[in-house]
């Protein structure tokens, strides 16, 4: 299959000479290898070197120098304006706390719809809050590009409701994105990689460790007990008449 190896930016080609384009939410925006279709039946493996940042406008360049122009999908996103800057700034503050991808335009800042996100800017007040249908193109990383990744901090433990959100969020999350077996995954995929190959050893001598550690860690006392027990005969035996003491 056909390979996207590189991308154009957005103004620095002609959409005129796409031969296809691609529509992309953001997540697959943000994938770095996997078989793409375009809607004039252009089907090709992107596979970049580093997860990308891609954005509305852009072009995947095929190897046969073709291109693909990339669009942003629709989604559901949430809109907060709030006419005092101090209530604004306060709502930014927050989304950035949690590391929130979120969108900044002329006096609204946009997320993906989010229960959670919705009443603590509720809670908040002074916020309006409106629902709409756009492409969803968040801020970059601190330095300009790379994407932000979101995380909670508010004691959902708290409020039922909010962490029955948290686990409905959770579960959408993952149905977005499947795991996928391929060359990037690796020991720690999420996968059981044990092998139990049969070999059973028994070598004649046993082992006693009693060990009390007792550390203290911050006010906390940890002691721990150990007690290995081990029985190996292979069935051989060695004399070497060798007479070791030890101290």
């Amino acid at each position: 299959m056909i390979r996207a190896t590189s991308v154009l930016s957005a103004g620095s080609f002609s959409s005129a000479l796409a031969r296809d384009r691609v529509v992309l939410d953001f997540d697959e925006r943000r994938r770095r290898r996997g078989v793409v279709m375009g809607e004039k039946g252009v089907e090709f493996l992107v596979d970049l070197a580093e997860t990308p940042t891609l954005s509305h406008g852009d072009a995947f360049e095929l190897e046969d120098g073709r291109l693909v122009e990339i669009v942003s999908a629709p989604e559901r996103l949430v809109e907060f304006r709030a006419a005092d800057p101090l209530t604004f700034t306060r709502i930014a503050w927050h989304l950035g706390n949690r590391h929130t991808p979120t969108q900044i335009l002329a006096g609204a800042l946009r997320i993906r719809d989010d229960y959670v996100l919705v009443e603590m800017v509720k809670k908040m007040g002074g916020a309006a809050i409106a629902f709409v249908e756009a492409s969803f193109d968040p801020e970059g990383g601190a330095y300009g590009h790379g994407a932000t990744t979101g995380h909670d901090h508010a004691p959902a433990s708290q409020d039922p409701a909010l962490a029955a959100a948290l686990e409905r969020r959770a579960r959408r999350r993952a149905e977005r994105t499947p795991h996928v077996h391929g060359p990037d995954c690796g020991p720690d995929c999420g996968h059981d990689h044990s092998h139990d190959h049969g070999h059973s050893h028994d070598h004649g001598h046993s082992h006693d460790h009693d060990h009390d550690h007792g550390h203290a860690h911050h006010g906390h006392g940890h002691s721990h007990d150990h007690d290995h027990d081990h029985d190996h005969d292979h069935g051989h035996s060695h004399d070497h008449d060798h007479d070791h003491k030890h101290g």
